[in-house]
């Protein structure tokens, strides 16, 4: 008896230990975000997108932003940063994924690239230069904001979503799973809308 039990406590530790598992990662770095839209006539021509880090973040980031440890961020430390600031984000097209009818639009340079340190809050904010014209069919546009690797967690709800120069656009937040991330395990939200 002794020895069945001892043999089966070694088979489940077995199963237990030489079990592959799905790997799970969280996040370290919160950030909420929100779109402004830029209609002119009927093409949308740019993205206008505000990060706010959460307060552990903007303390972290800060650290390494402000070079002369003073507590401000100031407009010289920015510009000397936001070179391979702009140059990283650039690679991962900005965490900031669009597409149109379902194909992905490659985002490879923004413009008034800020970032403000204020309330103990850091906030980048970006323009993304973008031109999709209307057509005679209406096309789907999707954007969602997120980062692959998931060591950051973007929240972007539909409030924090604005449009100008349109006045017709009805815009919604859809899960996304043809975006999915992290091997999949990750279904990003999307802002989306017809036009």
């Amino acid at each position: 008896m002794k020895t069945a039990l001892f043999l089966l406590l070694t088979v489940c530790l077995c199963c237990t230990t030489f079990t592959p598992r799905t790997a799970h990662a969280h996040p370290h770095v919160f950030i909420d975000s929100s779109l402004t839209l830029h209609f002119e006539g009927n093409s949308l021509n740019s993205i206008n997108v505000v990060w706010t880090f959460d307060d552990m973040s903007s303390d972290m980031f800060l650290s390494d932003l402000d070079t002369n440890a003073d507590g401000t961020l100031t407009q010289a430390e920015w510009n000397k940063q936001r070179p391979d600031i702009q140059g990283y984000l650039a690679e991962h097209s900005f965490f900031v994924h669009v597409t149109l009818n379902g194909q992905k639009l490659p985002l490879t340079t923004v413009t008034n690239f800020i970032a403000t340190f204020e309330n103990g809050t850091l906030t980048y904010k970006m323009d993304i230069p973008l031109i999709v014209s209307q057509k005679a069919t209406a096309q789907k546009v999707q954007i969602a904001i997120f980062d692959p690797s998931y060591y950051s967690d973007f929240y972007t709800p539909l409030e924090s979503i604005t449009v100008t120069g349109k006045n017709d656009l009805q815009i919604s937040i859809d899960d996304a799973p043809e975006l999915a991330f992290y091997q999949g395990q990750i279904i990003p939200t999307a802002v989306t809308f017809e036009f």
